[in-house]
């Protein structure tokens, strides 16, 4: 009798296993754990000779924009980016993309942009001392000759020419060539691109599902965070931010990422929570802020859309393929399987023709391991 009714609490327990998730039940869970990520940043380049300069990115031809030597003005003139984190312990910590804590640039444009400049520059103070070099030279041929005269004795007489405002003319002249003539060597010295260091300076903040925002401030400084550290594989975009408070809110969902909630049975049964158990057309979901609060805004506060897909490509161990549509402000984003687990975190798009709906995720396996929980 006691077999009998063991075996059948396991058919029981087995069944409800079974069953797949309700999606929207799945949404609810785990909605309050995904905040939108803004990013407020300049860049910061150090030149050879010590100096800095600043600029808030590159324009389409390739240009800094914004570039100054003053970082006052620059951070009037910063650049804004959205992304999607979501929170993995009660420290406040939150799992995103690298790129969205600390937005690259192409730095060998940077440095090609920058010696353009530089190349502008010299010859813009070249051109300048010709000009100069041309008007001294002009100067001289406007010069009086001394004239000379007989008196009414006979006594031959020398009178200057009066040239004193050519004199000090040729002296202005003199003087700003000089000038120019040692800006021109400071410029030189900064010809060789190759040591220039370029970073991000960034603030960032973030907002919780169904909270209102309106300005910038409604990020950074209601919920400020820090990066906490971020991947140096550079084949794994994953970066840790952390809420400056150190404290994750209270009803806030925790996603799991060790696994240890999938529980015995699910260990029994052999389904974890990872990627390993990812096949061809396994269906996945995806909880993040597409366009940032371009699409998030709503009467009700921000509101992270759920959206759903199959796997495309049998997983790698490296990357997760799936047909979730997403634009720019997704990143960074936990995807889910039917039963609710964390299965990747997405980070980019397949940009080749018009493949809109193919988009990649870091696997689980790829997370524990930047989370070192192997």
């Amino acid at each position: 009798m006691m077999k009998k009714t063991v075996l059948m609490c396991l058919v029981a327990l087995v069944a409800l296993v079974g069953c797949k998730r309700d999606p929207v039940d799945i949404y609810k869970q785990n909605e309050s754990g995904v905040v939108m990520v803004l990013n407020k940043f300049y860049y910061k380049m150090r030149l050879p000779n010590g100096r800095y300069l600043y600029f808030s990115g590159l324009d389409e031809d390739g240009n800094l924009e914004n570039l100054t030597d003053v970082e006052e003005k620059i951070r009037n003139n910063a650049q804004v980016s959205f992304g999607t984190a979501f929170f993995v312990d009660d420290r406040g910590t939150m799992l995103t993309n690298r790129h969205v804590a600390s937005p690259p640039i192409d730095r060998e444009l940077v440095k090609q942009g920058f010696a353009q400049l530089v190349r502008s520059v010299a010859a813009g103070l070249e051109l300048r001392m010709q000009e100069l070099e041309q008007e001294y030279r002009a100067l001289e041929l406007q010069r009086s000759d001394d004239s000379y005269y007989y008196d009414e004795e006979g006594n031959l007489v020398q009178e200057e020419a009066d040239n004193t405002d050519i004199d000090y003319r040729q002296q202005q002249l003199q003087q700003a060539y000089l000038e120019l003539e040692a800006n021109l060597s400071n410029v030189e010295q900064l010809s060789d691109a190759s040591q220039i260091d370029i970073k991000p300076v960034c603030r960032l903040g973030i907002a919780y599902d169904n909270s209102h925002v309106n300005s910038d401030a409604d990020f950074l400084q209601r919920n400020p965070c820090t990066v906490v550290r971020m991947a140096g594989d550079e084949d794994v975009d994953l970066a840790l931010l952390r809420l400056d408070n150190g404290t994750t809110p209270r009803g806030v969902h925790v996603f799991d990422i060790a696994g240890s909630r999938s529980g015995w049975l699910s260990r029994l049964l052999g389904r974890g929570n990872g990627d390993d158990d990812l096949k061809i057309n396994s269906k996945v979901y995806m909880i993040g802020y597409n366009a940032g609060p371009v699409v998030g805004s709503t009467r009700r506060g921000i509101k992270a859309q759920f959206t759903s897909g199959n796997v495309t490509q049998q997983p790698d161990g490296q990357r997760v393929l799936y047909s979730i549509p997403t634009v720019e402000g997704s990143s960074g984003s936990p995807v889910v399987d039917e039963n609710g687990n964390l299965v990747a975190v997405n980070f980019a798009k397949l940009a080749v023709g018009h493949a809109e709906n193919f988009n990649f995720g870091i696997p689980l396996s790829k997370v524990k391991q930047f989370m070192r929980l192997k």
